[in-house]
């Protein structure tokens, strides 16, 4: 990659679950600089007019008008973009959005090409998931079933697409093994000890390599998953609070709720209750 790797700190709200905006450049604008980057947030991105590449760890895909591209959370990736007029709509997913079946099939960097009434009803989606985004209390279900639905048209189509160029590796890879740990089991007592075994590394070169990449602490890493955690369990069941801060790894439901307010602004309680007003607002 041409300016190394950096974890880009984009945070997509679990309350929105989607954040979108279209993206134009004229005529006259210079050809978009490469940037090397990947995020917790998947990514969705349809490319209306483009000439270029998504360069990836898992593979180079051709970019032109109608492209499709999926990067699942935490996949390392680029843009090549050639100057010129191009126009694009940058859809940002909460991991646990795009964590169904149909990512499962993806499973990596997908680029596929649309024509026809295919390519015209992936603009109609599109255009549609802008609009809900936009609202100021989004329509979860509604952008819940559009995600899905884009995704699943990707899967397919995928299926049958030429497989890619080789990518290029980064340095994610050699940390791979400490973000397993901490999804397989976040409410486990995980140290920097641990962290750095799983990756065989040292803790004080582990905690500089992790510094470097992802631009954060690992325990600030820890910290900021278990709360995005606690954030989807506090809107998708009826789980108790307390039961909930010691199941996504708190010391505390008192720790958790300290530490929600911090990240989110409102207490954990306070956050299910504006989850649940949006959820009757949809349903009237």
């Amino acid at each position: 990659m041409a300016r190394g790797s950096i974890c880009e700190p984009v945070e997509v709200h679990p309350l929105a679950l989607v954040r979108a905006e279209r993206v134009m450049a004229a005529a006259a604008d210079p050809a978009p600089e490469r940037f090397a980057h990947f995020h917790d947030a998947a990514e969705l991105v349809w490319f209306e007019d483009i000439a270029g590449e998504l360069v990836s760890e898992d593979g180079v895909f051709p970019l032109s008008a109608g492209t499709l591209v999926f990067v699942p959370s935490m996949r390392h990736h680029d843009f090549a973009i050639t100057a010129g007029p191009h126009r694009w709509v940058l859809a940002h997913l909460d991991p646990a959005l795009a964590a169904g079946e149909a990512q499962m099939r993806l499973g990596r960097c997908t680029a596929v090409t649309f024509a026809g009434a295919m390519r015209g009803r992936m603009d109609a989606l599109f255009g549609w998931l802008l609009e809900l985004a936009a609202e100021p209390a989004p329509a979860r279900v509604i952008m819940a079933g559009l995600v899905e639905l884009i995704l699943d048209s990707l899967a397919l189509a995928a299926d049958g697409s030429p497989a890619p160029a080789p990518g290029e590796s980064c340095g994610l890879d050699r940390l791979r093994p400490a973000l397993d740990l901490v999804a397989r089991n976040p409410a486990s007592a995980i140290t920097l000890s641990s962290a750095a075994s799983a990756c065989h590394l040292s803790e004080a070169y582990f905690s500089r390599r992790f510094k470097l990449v992802f631009g954060t602490t690992f325990s600030d890493y820890l910290r900021a998953y278990r709360l995005r955690l606690a954030a989807q369990r506090l809107l998708s069941g009826g789980e108790r609070v307390s039961e909930i801060a010691y199941q996504t790894g708190f010391a505390s439901p008192a720790h958790l709720a300290d530490q929600f307010r911090r990240r989110f602004g409102m207490s954990p309680r306070d956050y299910r209750a504006a989850g649940h007003k949006g959820q009757d607002h949809e349903s009237n």
